[in-house]
C-alpha cells in the first residue's frame, strides 16, 4: 500500500519539477513558463516583501494641536499624510527585478518572441549595463515613485553586509508600451573610487524602498514601503555572476 501511495504521488508531480531551471538552459529554448519563471520566481526576482503598508490621513485639532485620525470631528483640519505599517495583510503584488542582470532582460526579449511567433526570430542579446539596476514594475507604483513627498535618494537604498548601505545614484521612469509594462529603475554604482560596490559572493542584499505620493488619490494605495531580499551568490549563470 505504501509503495502504491508513493508511486501515485510521484506521478502527480509534473515532470518539469525535476528539470533544470531556465537559467541553466539556452534562452532561445525557453518556453513561456521558463521566461515567466525567470521574471517571477528566480534569484533575480524574489521580491520578498517584508512589511505591509497603508496610506493614512490624519488631522490636526485646531484647539489642542494634536494629530488625530478621527473623521467625525468637524474641527479637525490640516491633514497629515503618513504610512501605517502592518504585518497582517500582504501587499498587492509588486514585481521587483534585478534589471541589470542579463537573465531578466533576456526573459523579456524571449517573451516578445513567443508573443509574435510569425515575426522573423532575431538573436537574443542584451548589453551589459554600467550600473546595478533594480526595477519596480507597474503603473501604480510608478505614479507614487514619480512624484513622492520625500527625496528618493533618502528613502531608497541597498543594505549590504555589516550594516553598510549603497546609496541610490538615479531613478529613471520608463513608460508603458504595447510590449512592456511601465517600470521605475533604480540605478546604483558598480564602483566607487575604482572599487567594486558589491561582492558577487555576498550572501544577502536587501533593497529598501519607501515612498508616499504627493498627490494622493482616495481609495487607492498612495504609499510603498517594502524590503526585497536578493542573494547575489545564487545569481549566477554557468557559475558566472549575473548582476
Amino acid at each position: 500500500m505504501l509503495t502504491r501511495i508513493l508511486l501515485t504521488a510521484t506521478l502527480a508531480i509534473p515532470a518539469t519539477s525535476f528539470g533544470a531551471p531556465p537559467w541553466e538552459k539556452a534562452p532561445q529554448k525557453w518556453d513561456r513558463a521558463d521566461a515567466y519563471r525567470v521574471l517571477q520566481d528566480s534569484p533575480w526576482s524574489p521580491a520578498q516583501v517584508k512589511l505591509d503598508t497603508k496610506s493614512t490621513n490624519r488631522y490636526t485639532d485646531r484647539q489642542t494641536g494634536r494629530v488625530d485620525d478621527s473623521s467625525i470631528n468637524p474641527d479637525l483640519t490640516n491633514p497629515v499624510s503618513g504610512i501605517e505599517l502592518r504585518r497582517a495583510r500582504p501587499l498587492p503584488s509588486i514585481a521587483v527585478l534585478w534589471w541589470s542582470s542579463r537573465m531578466v532582460r533576456l526573459a523579456q526579449q524571449r517573451l516578445l518572441q513567443l508573443r509574435h511567433p510569425a515575426n522573423p526570430a532575431q538573436p537574443l542579446d542584451v548589453p551589459n549595463l554600467p550600473d546595478f539596476v533594480l526595477a519596480i514594475e507597474g503603473g501604480e507604483p510608478q505614479r507614487i515613485l514619480r512624484d513622492p513627498v520625500e527625496d528618493l535618494h533618502d528613502s531608497v537604498f541597498l543594505e549590504l553586509p555589516d550594516g553598510v548601505t549603497l546609496d541610490l545614484r538615479e531613478a529613471r521612469y520608463v513608460d508603458a508600451t504595447d510590449e512592456q509594462d511601465a517600470r521605475t529603475e533604480f540605478h546604483f554604482p558598480r564602483e566607487i573610487d575604482g572599487r567594486p560596490t558589491i561582492d558577487p559572493d555576498t550572501e544577502r542584499i536587501v533593497f529598501h524602498c519607501h515612498a508616499y505620493a504627493k498627490a494622493s488619490r482616495p481609495n487607492q494605495d498612495n504609499a510603498i514601503s517594502l524590503r526585497a531580499e536578493f542573494k547575489p551568490r545564487s545569481m549566477r549563470v554557468h557559475n558566472l555572476p549575473d548582476l
